[in-house]
């Protein structure tokens, strides 16, 4: 693992290698022991086990249980509520997503563009039975979600690309769009309708439906998105669950201080 910078002469080693462990350890379900954590970041074990018991002492890590390894500690979880505090549309995540998933019967999220992911910052639970199961906290690529696509259509073509490079475009379902073209394409739709669609693109059997949150700038800021099985969905209608959703952004968009613009007026001028 390289730490990517214009300008390494500010960069101290010992800090982008300890942050080297957290990022591994947090792609984990469960505990990592040093050899592995050494092997994936390229560090010399003893080198990681200096870090990692450095962490250890402030929270950061922690051992399992029998000394099986290495786990995010709980003053991870400080920081990460921290940073949800910090962003602006978490004043309102949790309601509009409450709300939504209350006209729906659905799941709604809240997420945010975390370079070439979606970050998942509110998500609530609507259905009584067979329904989407996630948590905040949770990541997925931009590519081939609706909320990614809702927030990757107020970009310049430039930085979509640059998101699109960033990892691979696989091909998950036989729906999921895994050429730029494509999705540039795509992209322009979302744009003029003023939502998006993952057409089980992510998941096989699951729709879902975003659009984005804008700030007193006109700068897509978040998504909101509904999801759920794909039947349930099309009962629903897409049309509606799509005004619904639209409708429900604009209000927080307002809350945020962008003036409400009728559903499918498109983001910004972008150069695509």
């Amino acid at each position: 693992m390289k730490v990517h910078n214009e300008d390494d002469r500010y960069v101290v080693r010992s800090v982008t290698r300890a942050l080297d462990l957290l990022i591994v350890l947090s792609n984990q379900n469960g505990p990592m022991g040093l050899a592995d954590l050494a092997d994936h970041t390229g560090l010399n074990p003893s080198t990681a086990f200096r870090l990692l018991e450095s962490m250890r002492t402030r929270g950061f890590v922690r051992q399992a249980g029998g000394g099986n390894g290495y786990q995010l500690g709980s003053m991870v979880v400080d920081l990460g509520s921290a940073f949800l505090r910090s962003v602006s549309i978490w004043d309102y995540a949790r309601d509009v997503a409450d709300q939504l998933a209350e006209d729906l019967s659905e799941t709604a999220s809240v997420g945010v563009l975390d370079r070439s992911q979606v970050l998942y910052i509110a998500i609530a639970r609507g259905q009584r039975e067979l329904g989407i199961q996630s948590q905040s906290g949770t990541r997925h690529s931009a590519y081939c979600t609706a909320l990614g696509k809702a927030l990757m259509a107020d970009l310049t073509w430039d930085e979509t690309e640059e998101i699109l490079d960033s990892e691979p475009m696989v091909r998950l379902t036989p729906t999921t769009i895994v050429d730029k073209a494509a999705m540039r394409a795509e992209l322009a739709a979302v744009a003029a309708r003023g939502y998006a669609v993952d057409d089980e693109e992510r998941n096989a059997h699951v729709v879902c439906i975003a659009a984005p949150i804008t700030d007193h700038t006109g700068r897509s800021v978040a998504a909101l998105s509904v999801s759920g099985p794909a039947f349930r969905m099309r009962e629903h209608g897409i049309d509606d669950v799509a005004r619904r959703v639209t409708v429900r952004a604009a209000e927080v968009s307002a809350r945020m201080g962008r003036p409400q613009t009728p559903a499918g007026s498109g983001g910004r001028e972008t150069s695509r």
